[in-house]
């Protein structure tokens, strides 16, 4: 039997097969934007700190995370994650720019709540959200000093856990204390959240098995160039369908680049 025949018999198999490589090859080349369009509803645009970048994510996104840095003089919030340098944005005039909220999310990672500043921040914040008639309850306010949390979590707002860098690296007294602080949060109630980069999903889903999480993917996977980038591209794809299909998982966050105001 020629080579022609044994193409020729087995035409089907090949063009199968053919279009198999090419499919696959689009799926893990575009996985985010095929994410983007199965899961809609749980993934939000990360770093909305712009006004101009806001007016296009709320209609690409169902919400949006900003950084909120918060002026105990001025009592405002700025609207900035540092070390960027502040364009003067206060919080009001971010949130005044939109005027529906009905389906709108917004994950607020406040980068400054402390002890001097937990009471007035909450009652600044909440003072904005109804002269505006913002649903609190649309609201995650998330830091990483949990304890200062309860101020906003009293007044409605959705609360998380920013769990520190690199928590899954931690070792023997260390985390075994950071874990037990963390589980006596999520089982007393004191959050609604924990929140991390998507690398340390598997760590969370381990070792807070009743938490509910927010994360953020935040970068696209390379390009597939040779065998090792498809099977980080393949990896990559498994994990994140994992994550976005958890129904533990709450909301995800993509980069997102607006034309303009990416800051």
């Amino acid at each position: 039997m020629t080579l022609f025949s044994i193409i020729k018999n087995n035409r089907l198999i090949l063009v199968t097969a053919v279009c198999f490589l090419i499919l696959t090859y689009l799926l893990l080349s575009f996985q985010m934007l095929f994410f983007k369009c199965i899961f809609t509803s749980k993934i939000w645009a990360h770093r909305v700190n712009s006004i101009e970048k806001f007016e296009e994510a709320r209609k690409k996104f169902p919400g949006v995370e900003l950084d909120l840095v918060f002026d105990s003089v001025k009592n405002n919030f700025d609207v900035n994650h540092p070390p960027a340098n502040s364009i003067d944005l206060n919080l009001f005039d971010y949130l005044n720019s939109n005027k529906n909220y009905k389906n709108l999310g917004l994950w607020l990672d406040f980068k400054n709540l402390n002890v001097n500043n937990k009471i007035q921040s909450s009652v600044k914040l909440d003072s904005i959200v109804r002269t505006l008639s913002i649903e609190t309850a649309n609201i995650i306010v998330e830091s990483n000093t949990p304890n200062f949390l309860n101020s906003f979590k009293s007044k409605g707002f959705k609360t998380s856990y920013y769990l520190p860098w690199e928590i899954s690296s931690l070792k023997n007294e260390e985390l075994s204390s950071e874990l037990t602080f963390i589980n006596n949060l999520i089982i007393s109630r004191q959050i609604d959240y924990i929140s991390s980069d998507v690398i340390d999903y598997k760590f969370m889903k381990e070792k807070f098995p009743y938490a509910e999480i927010i994360t953020w993917i935040i970068d696209n996977p390379a390009p597939i160039t040779n065998l090792y980038t498809f099977k980080v591209s393949v990896s990559s794809f498994i994990r994140n369908l994992k994550v976005l299909s958890d129904e533990d998982v709450k909301v995800v966050l993509f980069g997102f680049k607006a034309k303009a105001g990416n800051r």
